[in-house]
């Protein structure tokens, strides 16, 4: 390859290696939906941060409310109740467990991981935009309130899912689109 050669893909790199990024994010953007579950069901937020409020401090169980039917259990159970018996009950029903893709430990039997029946979290999509990709709720009545109470940075992907997410399909993208250009 000459230098002039060279000077020309590097130009042609240059001019071209945001829209690549943006053509991977798009391409991949199931795989950063698949993260932002793995890190709520950790326990976490976009910013790594834990998610708040934790269910002790959480105001939802000081409030009156019509209660379910807990069929593990065979019973009625009143949503007006301690914080310590849902805590359990989410123990039974979503244990905490470290996340097998990003390495996220487990998270405290007090953190939320927005997961019940999974509703939520099948609730989670992705669009592409001009800057990459927008995480967001949809299809599902009760998920802006839920990212209303949570924040959206719920939506953000963490330094963990970044990581995963250059290592496994940015850099190798990024090759095989350079070594084209």
């Amino acid at each position: 390859m000459t230098i002039q050669e060279m000077r020309e893909k590097i130009r042609r790199t240059k001019d071209n290696i945001k829209p690549e990024i943006v053509h991977c994010m798009d391409s991949n953007k199931h795989e950063m939906v698949v993260s932002v579950r793995e890190q709520l069901y950790s326990g976490i937020d976009g910013r790594g941060a834990p998610l708040s409020p934790s269910y002790s401090q959480d105001p939802y169980f000081r409030e009156k409310r019509a209660g379910f039917f807990d069929e593990d259990a065979d019973h009625w159970v009143s949503c007006f109740m301690r914080p310590d018996l849902y805590i359990a009950w989410k123990m039974r029903i979503t244990p905490p467990e470290a996340s097998q893709r990003l390495g996220l430990p487990a998270r405290s039997s007090d953190q939320p991981n927005l997961f019940i029946v999974g509703t939520f979290h099948s609730s989670i999509d992705a669009k592409a935009t001009a800057q990459g990709v927008e995480i967001f709720t949809f299809g599902w009545d009760e998920g802006p309130a839920v990212e209303r109470k949570y924040g959206s940075q719920i939506f953000g992907l963490s330094e963990s899912a970044v990581g995963h997410f250059n290592e496994n399909f940015l850099w190798p993208w990024l090759r095989h689109w350079y070594l084209s250009v």
